[in-house]
């Protein structure tokens, strides 16, 4: 064997005797119960929080440790981790972890992400991207479609409200024209305008985009023949046309 293949073989050796040794020891750490950890070497970071819902002292004054102290103490990562997700309702995800060598915590924590605001008889809530209902918290407003209906239950919010705020993501023109949508009985959906008080209905999501794309022919078409202010309910979910009601 030549000089050149001992040296890259010697290196291959340490490399993976290094690799077995970092495996091993996070394993090994990782199905211990508690930890030795330095609180003033505590690392929190935060996920996904642009819309203001979560931050870092949310997170470090539910800890079970003072993260200023430099004593070391042993703590419990995994009910660390249940304590942020109990006490924190933004927190969508949560992994807790050592760096045994440095006695270092780290709190990862990932946000949850608002899409749709909705008001009813229930209260007031944000309906997050998978559906959920999220509370609000004082002195955080989030620019986002308004959704109105008395009230809602659990089947609606996932087969109808978490479409529709899926779509006006993907759809930002559509975000920005409608003010309010409001969800009224049969699944039927009315949506208003900013500018204008035209009530455009369609019924449930499964054809959306198609059926507000029919507003376009609406404003291009009807009005200019009829004048903007002869109809008011403008129904867009029949197939091939546009069925309006006159004003009262």
């Amino acid at each position: 064997m030549t000089r050149k293949k001992a040296s890259t073989l010697f290196i291959w050796l340490i490399a993976l005797t290094l690799l077995g040794v970092m495996g091993y020891s996070y394993f090994a750490f990782r199905g211990q119960s508690r930890y030795i950890v330095q609180p003033n070497r505590t690392r929190i970071v935060i996920h996904g929080s642009e819309a203001g819902f979560l931050d870092k002292d949310d997170v470090s004054r539910i800890l079970p440790i003072d993260i200023t102290d430099t004593t070391t103490v042993s703590v419990d990562l995994a009910g660390i981790e249940g304590r942020v997700r109990q006490e924190i309702p933004y927190a969508k995800k949560v992994n807790a972890y050592i760096s045994p060598a440095a006695h270092q915590m780290t709190v990862q924590v990932e946000s949850r992400k608002p899409v749709l605001r909705f008001f009813s008889d229930q209260g007031s809530f944000y309906l997050d991207d998978e559906g959920n209902p999220m509370r609000t918290k004082v002195g955080v407003s989030v620019y986002l479609p308004i959704v109105r209906a008395h009230q809602v239950d659990s089947i609606t919010l996932k087969q109808t409200l978490l479409p529709l705020s899926q779509f006006m993501q993907t759809h930002e023109d559509w975000a920005s024209f409608f003010s309010v949508i409001e969800l009224k009985e049969g699944n039927r959906l009315h949506f208003y305008p900013r500018v204008g008080d035209y009530i455009f209905e369609v019924l449930g999501t499964t054809n959306l985009e198609e059926d507000l794309e029919k507003i376009h022919t609406f404003y291009n078409k009807i009005v200019p023949q009829v004048g903007a202010n002869r109809y008011q309910l403008v129904k867009l979910s029949y197939s091939g046309q546009i069925v309006c009601k006159r004003r009262p």
